[in-house]
């Protein structure tokens, strides 16, 4: 079986990617001088490095086999590392968030550069998740919903979930803020059907599995909810607290339960990179 996934996985892996690289560390030191911190001499030193050529091809290499390691498919082994790497502390000291990233990079179906993944995050069918660069996943996010494709700049706040068995998408520069969640699968107890869950027989449910989309600068408040089959367009705001269970049109606004449009928003003036 190990042989088997070495195969697989050999020749997409080793060496073709880093974890993290000098944009990053640019991003970080701008973030620091823009709300007027100190930058420390560490930050300079980092950047120092991984704008040196030879040390970029060794770190790939150092991470690459890391990673093989790290992810091995042995059983009772892999359980262990998976929640040892889990739980690891992250940011600010961020040991924890690099060797997520490396782990990750080997398990996740794509997953490029600069993906922060944080203490406690939880993703189920990781073969189905993909993760484009600038992402951060916050403390304890799970991701369960049967496909995950994630644009590049996003930001999943603490504590928000993804469940149910549908396809999730969230696109470029998009944000869920804190304890929000969606939900791609759902009981719909109602025409004599029953509404208690997984344990029930399957012919005595009426499940609803839908697509959910947040498209691009779209933002989700703390604490809402966005149901199954359901679009967010590009740069709509969904208030906190609110229940979404229609699309919502682009650059509108909409509060209460469930949603209503209370207003409109102007829309992004900033060009992408």
């Amino acid at each position: 079986m190990v042989l088997l996934w070495l195969l697989q996985n050999i020749d997409k892996k080793i060496g073709t990617l880093m974890i993290y690289d000098k944009r990053l560390i640019e991003h970080m030191i701008d973030l620091k001088k823009a709300k007027g911190e100190r930058v420390s001499i560490s930050y300079l030193f980092i950047k120092t490095l991984y704008s040196n050529k030879i040390f970029c091809f060794f770190l790939r290499i150092i991470e690459s086999v890391l990673g093989f390691i790290l992810s091995l498919p042995i059983p009772i082994y892999r359980d262990i590392t998976l929640e040892f790497l889990t739980y690891l502390p992250g940011s600010p000291y961020f040991l924890g968030n690099y060797l997520r990233g490396i782990y990750w990079c080997w398990r996740l179906k794509c997953m490029k550069c600069n993906v922060i993944i944080e203490q406690g995050v939880i993703i189920r069918n990781p073969k189905n998740v993909e993760l484009d660069e600038f992402v951060l996943l916050d403390k304890n996010v799970l991701l369960e919903a049967g496909v995950v494709r994630i644009g590049k700049r996003v930001h999943i706040a603490e504590n928000c979930v993804i469940s149910g068995g549908g396809e999730f998408i969230m696109e470029d520069y998009s944000c869920m803020a804190q304890s929000s969640s969606v939900v791609t699968a759902s009981d719909t107890p109602n025409y004599g059907f029953r509404g208690s869950g997984p344990m029930v027989p399957w012919e005595q449910r009426s499940v609803k599995i839908g697509k959910v989309v947040i498209g691009k600068d779209a933002f989700v408040g703390m604490g809402a909810r966005i149901l199954p089959d359901v679009t967010i367009n590009n740069g709509a705001v969904i208030a906190a607290g609110a229940v979404v269970n229609k699309d919502v049109d682009e650059w509108t606004i909409v509060a209460g339960v469930p949603a209503k449009i209370i207003g409109k928003r102007e829309p992004v003036k900033f060009p992408d990179p």
